[in-house]
Protein backbone atom coordinates (compact mmCIF):
# COMPACT_ATOMS: atom_id res chain seq x y z
CA UNK A 1 0.00 0.00 0.00
CA UNK A 2 1.00 3.50 -1.06
CA UNK A 3 0.62 6.66 0.91
CA UNK A 4 1.57 9.62 -0.77
CA UNK A 5 1.52 12.73 1.33
CA UNK A 6 -0.67 16.12 0.16
CA UNK A 7 0.81 18.49 -2.17
CA UNK A 8 1.83 21.69 0.21
CA UNK A 9 2.22 25.08 -0.49
CA UNK A 10 4.74 27.52 1.00
CA UNK A 11 2.41 28.82 3.80
CA UNK A 12 1.32 25.74 4.65
CA UNK A 13 4.69 24.05 4.65
CA UNK A 14 5.81 27.12 6.90
CA UNK A 15 2.94 27.04 9.48
CA UNK A 16 3.36 23.08 9.90
CA UNK A 17 6.96 23.72 10.92
CA UNK A 18 5.97 26.27 12.81
CA UNK A 19 3.62 24.35 14.60
CA UNK A 20 6.13 21.22 14.93
CA UNK A 21 8.40 23.71 16.77
CA UNK A 22 6.03 25.23 19.01
CA UNK A 23 4.10 21.86 19.81
CA UNK A 24 7.29 20.50 20.58
CA UNK A 25 8.08 23.01 23.10
CA UNK A 26 4.88 23.33 24.41
CA UNK A 27 5.06 19.96 25.46
CA UNK A 28 7.84 19.47 26.73
CA UNK A 29 7.25 22.73 29.38
CA UNK A 30 3.83 20.96 29.68
CA UNK A 31 5.31 17.69 30.80
CA UNK A 32 8.01 19.79 32.92
CA UNK A 33 5.83 21.93 34.73
CA UNK A 34 4.20 18.78 35.68
CA UNK A 35 0.44 19.93 34.13
CA UNK A 36 -1.99 17.49 32.75
CA UNK A 37 -1.12 16.10 29.13
CA UNK A 38 -4.92 15.44 28.22
CA UNK A 39 -6.03 19.34 28.64
CA UNK A 40 -2.88 19.93 26.77
CA UNK A 41 -3.70 18.31 23.52
CA UNK A 42 -7.44 19.25 24.05
CA UNK A 43 -6.37 23.17 24.39
CA UNK A 44 -3.67 22.42 21.24
CA UNK A 45 -6.63 20.71 19.01
CA UNK A 46 -9.12 23.56 20.01
CA UNK A 47 -6.58 26.48 19.35
CA UNK A 48 -6.18 24.79 16.11
CA UNK A 49 -9.62 24.18 15.35
CA UNK A 50 -10.81 28.34 16.35
CA UNK A 51 -7.42 29.77 14.31
CA UNK A 52 -8.21 27.61 10.72
CA UNK A 53 -12.54 28.71 11.96
CA UNK A 54 -11.92 32.63 12.31
CA UNK A 55 -8.26 32.99 10.01
CA UNK A 56 -8.32 30.54 8.04
CA UNK A 57 -10.13 32.63 5.15
CA UNK A 58 -8.09 35.37 5.36
CA UNK A 59 -4.32 33.47 5.51
CA UNK A 60 -2.95 34.33 2.90
CA UNK A 61 -2.26 30.76 1.75
CA UNK A 62 -1.46 31.35 -1.99
CA UNK A 63 1.40 33.97 -1.08
CA UNK A 64 5.12 33.19 -1.19
CA UNK A 65 6.44 36.37 0.33
CA UNK A 66 8.73 36.48 3.35
CA UNK A 67 5.88 38.42 5.14
CA UNK A 68 3.25 35.63 4.51
CA UNK A 69 6.33 33.00 5.61
CA UNK A 70 6.47 34.73 8.97
CA UNK A 71 2.89 34.81 9.27
CA UNK A 72 2.49 30.74 9.31
CA UNK A 73 5.58 30.61 11.35
CA UNK A 74 4.80 32.53 13.84
CA UNK A 75 0.82 31.13 13.85
CA UNK A 76 1.73 28.15 14.10
CA UNK A 77 4.10 28.37 16.47
CA UNK A 78 1.55 30.16 19.17
CA UNK A 79 -1.20 27.34 18.35
CA UNK A 80 0.31 25.27 20.72
CA UNK A 81 0.60 27.59 23.43
CA UNK A 82 -2.65 27.67 24.38
CA UNK A 83 -2.77 24.17 25.46
CA UNK A 84 -0.33 25.07 28.06
CA UNK A 85 -2.23 27.66 29.04
CA UNK A 86 -5.44 25.48 29.24
CA UNK A 87 -3.66 22.88 31.56
CA UNK A 88 -1.88 25.58 33.81
CA UNK A 89 -4.93 27.52 34.22
CA UNK A 90 -6.66 24.07 35.10
CA UNK A 91 -3.88 23.77 37.47
CA UNK A 92 -4.14 26.59 38.95
CA UNK A 93 -8.10 25.65 39.89
CA UNK A 94 -7.01 22.75 41.33
CA UNK A 95 -7.54 23.04 45.20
Amino acid sequence: MKFALPKLNAFAKAQLWGMALGFALALWSTDKLGLGLPLFFLGWLGAWVAWEFLFGRTAPSERKDMPAIIYGIVSGFIVPWFGLALAAGFAYLRP
